[in-house]
């Protein structure tokens, strides 16, 4: 039976890489922001659960409800989806698909025309870590400090400010690692897929960090305010 069954797993993979990648060949910009958007859902999703933030506003709605205060009415789609969650996957469908895939054709046009050595391999990798990264990681910041309720622009420069270096620095040690086993191991055919599910472990463990420092802070101001 398993002789059966695992070709079919391998069968079925191969069809649906074969079917997206064939997408994204026909229609890059629409395909990568879908893509942006069903990992930026899966990565919100994934981010309140495991950092305790969807129990805490469980419980936070709970105890206003015992004490009389007003909780806030959730609107139909709400109930199916949180808001934030969808606020999250249409900013991927809306503003970082589209601004990835711009960015990188303009990487891709700029050397386009060069012949492809070891110097302008380097020159490429320094170029997403030290331009594209940069800015998709900004914009990131920027819009998960927005979603998640921020809305004085100052305080959004501070928390970007605040959070960019640390997540370049692991950027800076990890991506190149990865930009090269992709540029020697793998088709480029493969790469956009690949530095989908490299970019969504990261972005969705920065996310659950940055979700758990937030906690942690609200309840250090509660402590103070009961004292």
């Amino acid at each position: 039976m398993a002789i059966v069954s695992k070709p079919a797993r391998q069968s079925l993979a191969l069809t649906l890489l074969t079917a997206y990648l064939t997408t994204l060949a026909r229609h890059p910009l629409a395909t990568k922001a879908c893509t942006t958007a069903t990992l930026n859902f899966l990565q919100e999703e994934i981010a309140q659960r495991v950092s305790g933030l969807r129990a805490a506003e469980k419980r936070g709605e709970k105890q206003a409800a015992l004490e009389g205060r007003p909780v806030a009415r959730k609107s139909l789609i709400e109930h199916v989806v949180n808001k934030r969650v969808l606020q999250f996957s249409l900013y991927g469908l809306f503003v970082s698909g589209p601004l990835n895939h711009f960015l990188y054709e303009v990487l891709n046009r700029v050397f386009a025309n060069r012949p492809k050595n070891k110097v302008n391999t380097l020159l490429t990798i320094l170029a997403q870590n030290l331009i594209i990264s940069p800015i998709l990681n900004s914009v990131f910041l920027a819009a998960n400090a927005v979603i998640a309720g921020e809305r004085s622009v100052e305080n959004v420069i501070g928390t970007v400010r605040a959070r960019l270096l640390s997540m370049m620095k692991v950027s800076w040690v990890v991506f190149p690692c990865v930009q090269l086993f992709a540029a020697r191991a793998l088709p480029p055919l493969v790469w956009v897929p690949f530095f989908n599910s490299i970019a969504f472990i990261f972005g969705t463990y920065f996310n659950t960090q940055g979700k758990i420092r937030a906690l942690q802070s609200t309840r250090a101001a509660d402590d103070e305010k009961r004292e």
